[in-house]
């Protein structure tokens, strides 16, 4: 009799201490993998700040925007810029064209005052359209509609 009770004494008394040692090993992995999500989150959100203020600190830095212009109408069009500089005018422009509803962009554009031209193009004849300045300053995202 005394031999059963002392073994199940024992066997108790190692259950329980396999059961605590049990317990703190699943405490301690709890808490390692909420440390571990914790750093995790601080660290994703410091990258996307500094993702952000580098393409912010970016267009700054290099002085450049972006320019788009949006063909509602129905016929073609031909887009001239001409970057200002003082004496008048850059002899190259910028050129692109711009298909019926469709929408062309340049991007990193030096910042300072364009002069551009829309002109219709009709079979291979252009006809001025419009004609103006813009002023574009650093990291703007401008963007101008065309219609009839």
């Amino acid at each position: 009799m005394r031999f059963i009770l002392y073994t199940m004494i024992s066997l108790s008394y190692f259950s329980a201490g396999a059961q605590t040692t049990t317990s703190n090993l699943i405490e301690g992995g709890k808490t390692l993998v909420e440390l571990i999500s914790v750093l995790k989150k601080n660290k994703t959100a410091s990258t996307t700040n500094l993702t952000n203020k580098n393409v912010i600190d970016s267009c700054a830095a290099k002085q450049t925007a972006d320019l788009c212009f949006k063909n509602s109408s129905s016929k073609d069009l031909g887009i001239s810029l001409y970057k200002r500089t003082s004496t008048g005018y850059e002899a190259a422009p910028f050129t692109m064209k711009v298909i019926t509803k469709k929408q062309e962009c340049w991007y990193e554009l030096r910042s300072g005052i364009y002069m551009y031209k829309i002109e219709l193009d009709v079979g291979g004849t252009k006809t001025l359209m419009s004609e103006g300045e813009l002023r574009l300053q650093p990291c703007d995202n401008m963007q101008r509609e065309i219609t009839e």
